[in-house]
């Protein structure tokens, strides 16, 4: 065995996964409220398929999304993606064009026991915040006021999952797995307000810090049955279901209050008004079920879909502005490959459709929204290297979310996620003459 290999592998993902995550962000202004913006936990495979995973399974792409999904996978599998965020911003009179670009998330699975015991773990963003805009409020007292708002940061996810696999038949099996999520990072939010229209008054300047540790966990179960049909093709139907369990994640908080003269970039502080240092605090996260089913003909093609609901409305806010609902999201998406093994390289090549509809968990100024998204993608494969078969996966995905009613704002967006799957045969036997 080529153990090295693989302890190398491990260590070096540790090592990245500690630095790069710091770095993911969004230009989104709903990333102001709660958590910041929950991202996907799709790679790019489901990425491309509309962000369906609960009811995939498959042998050589790694499935965060259900964890069940790991006792399939029969080699070493290394997954790697990079995401570009094109926003373009629409508050009903001007629009504004924003664009971002972070290491999306870095995987690694590997089978313990060929199709009964799989592992994987891995880091991604699980949130993210980032925003900056300036608005003017006219108070009927203080008369116009200025602010500046500006956040940063997010939470990241670390995970380690399990999957066992038992057969019901020799046609079916079932599997369960779980996941256990570390969740850490920080989120900061600025605020300063200059009172323009009182004379001789201070301005007021708040920050608001948040450090996020602590950890939670998912479960995923999964059936599959395979058949043949009269002409002897196989077809693999998949039935899957998620748990993630309701949280509340340990934070500590950090907040100064302070009044200013001067303008937001150069100001002079005058007071600290109010100091909080790391106050123990808590963030609460909602309870997750999902539904998936996908329908494969071997090698050939793949259709899948997926229902998902988050109880958010079991969360109480703690801001007047904003408060939480439960939501729920619908997703579908297929891949077609014309011949796995054929001599045309067009032929190898994996092309996907997706779509995808949520209604928000958030209600911002009284009024609900939605999101939806049409994405496209294809896998490429690469010519083989020593004991690895390399893959190519780019996904695409055009889509709104917002609206501009009651102050809001809307966003159409455009996302590509690149990513690189390696399937390693690190542990096959030589064959010597």
């Amino acid at each position: 065995m080529r153990i090295n290999k693989l302890v190398t592998a491990l260590f070096l993902l540790l090592i990245v996964n500690t630095t790069v995550f710091s770095q993911a962000t969004t230009n989104s202004p709903y990333s102001k409220y709660g958590i910041g913006v929950v991202r996907t936990q799709a790679f790019t495979q489901g990425f491309g398929m509309g962000g369906v995973g609960v009811g995939l399974r498959t042998y050589k792409d790694i499935n965060l999304q259900n964890p069940a999904s790991y006792s399939a996978i029969s080699v070493v599998t290394f997954d790697v993606g990079y995401t570009n965020n094109a926003l373009t911003l629409d508050d009903g009179t001007e629009t504004q064009y924003q664009n971002n670009s972070y290491l999306d998330h870095i995987s690694l699975a590997f089978p313990v026991v060929k199709n009964v015991w799989g592992m994987s773990f891995g880091v991604l963003p699980y949130s993210n915040v980032g925003y900056k805009y300036d608005e003017v409020i006219n108070d009927p007292i203080a008369g116009n006021i200025s602010f500046y708002n500006e956040g940063s940061g997010g939470v990241n996810k670390a995970y380690l999952g399990n999957a066992l696999a038992v057969k019901v038949d020799s046609t079916s099996n079932i599997s369960l797995g779980v996941n256990a999520n570390f969740l850490f990072g920080s989120i900061n939010h600025d605020q300063r307000a200059i009172y323009g229209d009182l004379a001789n008054a201070y301005n007021v300047w708040k920050v608001r810090d948040y450090s996020v540790a602590d950890f939670g966990f998912d479960f995923g179960l999964q059936y599959q049955k395979t058949f043949t049909n009269s002409d002897d093709e196989k077809y693999k139907l998949t039935i899957g279901a998620t748990y993630g369990l309701a949280s509340g994640i340990k934070t500590k908080r950090t907040e100064i209050i302070r009044s200013f003269s001067g303008t937001f970039d150069f100001g002079t502080i005058k007071d600290t008004i109010e100091f909080i240092e790391e106050v123990e605090d808590v963030i609460q996260l909602p309870s997750e079920l999902g539904f998936g089913v996908s329908l494969e003909k071997d090698n050939k093609w793949l259709l899948a879909v997926d229902y998902k609901v988050s109880n958010w409305g079991a969360i109480e806010s703690n801001d007047d502005l904003y408060t939480y609902q439960s939501n729920s999201s619908f997703a579908f998406g297929a891949q077609f490959i014309p011949k796995h093994d054929g001599s045309n390289y067009l032929q190898r090549v994996a092309y996907r459709i997706g779509s995808r509809y949520s209604n928000s968990y958030l209600t911002i100024n009284e009024v609900d929204f939605s999101e939806y998204g049409i994405t496209f993608g294809i896998g490429l494969p690469v010519r083989r290297a020593e004991n690895s078969y390399p893959r190519l996966n780019f996904g695409f995905e055009y889509g709104n979310k917002g609206t501009t009613e009651a102050g809001l704002i809307q966003e159409k967006f455009f996302n590509m996620n690149v990513g690189v799957t390696i399937n390693a045969t690190w542990f096959r036997k030589r064959k010597y003459d």
